[in-house]
């Protein structure tokens, strides 16, 4: 006689099956960070003609060196989304890695646009990225919730913990 099915036999438990549906969206957010970061940093290492194009001439070796970083910086951003789209809840610091790099970068294009150094029109389409970006990292990001702790009394609250000097011990006579 076939034996009905328990949870134990199935594959999947059922808090298995809702950590992955929790993290399938936050997957999604750094699947497309990933590739945005690897499509910036490809841009800005090996196209000097669409960099030149999208943020002004690259007038120098300084301007030069300084697309080199910003590529170099996007590529260890593409590392960091590929090790956190691996394993979402056990590497969920990256994913506030990367929130923290987006932010900085879209500080920087704040900046910028206040100094008018850039354009609006150059610096627009990146900001938004940054802002979505932001956004799915923090809706999405996963949280473990901490162990049950038991709440524990105070030991100033009156009349626990410690015998009142004022009233005598069941064991004394007053």
């Amino acid at each position: 006689m076939p034996r009905p099915y328990t949870t134990s036999r199935l594959p999947l438990s059922l808090g298995t099956m809702q950590r992955m549906s929790n993290t399938r969206a936050l997957r999604v957010v750094l699947t497309i960070a990933l590739v945005l970061n690897l499509t910036w940093a490809n841009m800005f290492a090996f196209a000097p003609a669409t960099v030149a194009r999208l943020y002004g001439p690259l007038v120098d070796g300084m301007h030069a060196y300084l697309a080199l970083s910003r590529a170099a910086a996007f590529l260890l951003l593409a590392i960091v989304a590929l090790l956190a789209l691996l394993r979402p809840v056990k590497y969920r610091v990256m994913t506030l890695v990367l929130l923290i790099a987006y932010f900085c970068f879209f500080l920087l294009d704040l900046i910028v646009l206040v100094r008018g150094q850039m354009a609006v029109s150059a610096l627009l389409p990146e900001m938004i990225a940054y802002v979505l970006l932001m956004a799915g990292l923090v809706r999405f990001v996963p949280v473990v919730p901490d162990r049950h702790i038991p709440p524990s009394i105070p030991a100033s609250s009156p009349g626990v913990g410690k015998e009142s000097p004022s009233q005598p011990s069941l064991g004394e006579k007053s």
